[in-house]
């Protein structure tokens, strides 16, 4: 279960909040007050990625025995149903592997070439995950990470998290100006940080 906690609304943005000014009336005070809004959702994407590491005697080879375990792991994917569309290779590198001098440190002699790449899938059915991560490195993969539990869709979260916070603040509100003998009079603005604030105008009873 995840919990999720809207970060980023400004309800009233025609202009900077700092140079917003507030005009209240003779008997008007200024309330503010901030709430939390969360709700809980099972994840519907599983994503989790692999290294593919290999050396060669020149950058071509480092490339080609890179690419074959690449394939490689690939296959396997496809094997276990995973469509093309949910993986991809991105990050390929190649660099020289210098010679360690007495120290262990890298001289100046190249003995050959390392070639690194990574893969990442994305699984709409994270039911599927064990046996994919299974299938990988059964095909050689290293360096693996993951999984990393997602939402597909998390606006209808935000949206719904977003809700209880402006309730929960409005009765926040409530409370304060009742406790003081007044009322809430107008809502100023509504802003979203971690949580959502609310701050509302309060007249006398």
């Amino acid at each position: 279960m995840v919990r999720i906690i809207p970060t980023a609304l400004t309800l009233i943005a025609s202009i900077p909040v700092a140079a917003q000014q507030v005009r209240l009336e003779a008997n008007e005070t200024l309330l503010q007050v901030e709430a939390e809004g969360g709700v809980k959702a099972v994840p519907d994407v599983a994503s989790f990625s692999t290294g593919v590491t290999s050396d060669g005697t020149s950058a071509r080879a480092a490339l080609d025995a890179n690419s074959a375990v690449a394939n490689r792991l690939i296959s396997a994917l496809r094997a276990a149903d995973v469509p093309d569309i949910a993986m991809r290779t991105e990050g390929l590198t190649v660099r020289p592997r210098y010679k360690p001098d007495k120290d262990g440190d890298d001289s100046d002699e190249i003995i050959g070439y390392r070639a690194s790449n990574n893969l990442k899938i994305r699984l709409i059915d994270i039911s599927t995950a064990p046996g994919v991560i299974d299938a990988l490195i059964r095909a050689g993969a290293t360096d693996l990470s993951g999984p990393k539990f997602e939402f597909s869709d998390v606006a209808p979260l935000k949206k719904r998290a977003r809700a209880k916070a402006v309730i929960a603040a409005g009765a926040e509100a409530a409370d304060y100006a009742a406790a003081l003998g007044m009322r809430i009079n107008r809502v100023l603005r509504v802003s979203e940080r971690s949580a959502s604030g609310m701050e509302a105008i309060t007249t006398s009873s």
